[in-house]
């Protein structure tokens, strides 16, 4: 992926994540990439099951290591995606895609195998039904979906902004254990391999405007 918006203006990104850290993990070098380049990106962290608090601090400090703005749709009501009504929650993104008026979504892949990762696609994709902007999806635990479809359409050169991406990872705390850093880079290393750069992000292309 070259540039995505004019050199003249840095356009409007909003990028929905399930939870704290999805965003880091799975579009953080290319969030992080488009702000430096003059994007207004905002992260929007659909729920937070448990650990309110400690995990909101950690996703408005992963957030400003982006360069993004934070918005939790859920802020204060501890549940999962599942638990929302799934027109309850089409109907928040409409209303947050309708105020911010993207040029650019990030959003999970349909083809995730985590439950609540799809359910962001498939409220993503009907809250923009009427919406011109174009649309990416990505995987945010990629060694657990190696046999999906979605790797490879499109690659997102993350090179400058490879460390910028482990640093928002490494903000939450609370999950570092579960979350193999290395792991990261390597991932980023073998996509930028593929695409002949020295760190990439893979993305499936739902929808891009020429």
């Amino acid at each position: 992926m070259n540039r995505i918006f004019d050199e003249e203006k840095g356009g409007r990104v909003l990028a929905f994540g399930a939870h704290p850290d999805d965003l880091e993990v799975g579009a953080g070098g290319l969030l992080a990439r488009l702000s430096n380049e003059g994007a207004d990106v905002t992260m929007c962290v659909v729920s937070i099951p448990n650990r309110g608090d400690e995990r909101a601090a950690e996703a408005r400090a992963g957030a400003e290591v982006i360069g993004a703005d934070l918005f939790i749709l859920y802020e204060g009501k501890p549940c999962r995606v599942e638990d929302i009504p799934m027109h309850e929650l089409v109907g928040r993104f409409d209303q947050l895609v309708g105020d911010l008026r993207p040029d650019l979504v990030i959003t999970h892949s349909g083809h995730d195998l985590h439950w609540d990762h799809g359910l962001v696609n498939r409220a993503t994709v009907s809250a923009l039904r009427r919406t011109p902007c174009d649309l990416l999806s990505f995987l945010s635990s990629p060694e657990m979906n190696a046999q999906s479809r979605s790797y490879g359409q499109c690659f997102a050169d993350i090179s400058t902004t490879m460390d910028t991406k482990l640093a928002a990872i490494s903000a939450h705390k609370s999950q570092l254990p579960k979350l193999d850093l290395e792991s990261s880079r390597d991932l980023a290393r073998a996509m930028g391999r593929i695409s002949g750069v020295a760190y990439a992000e893979a993305y499936e292309v739902l929808r891009v405007r020429i």
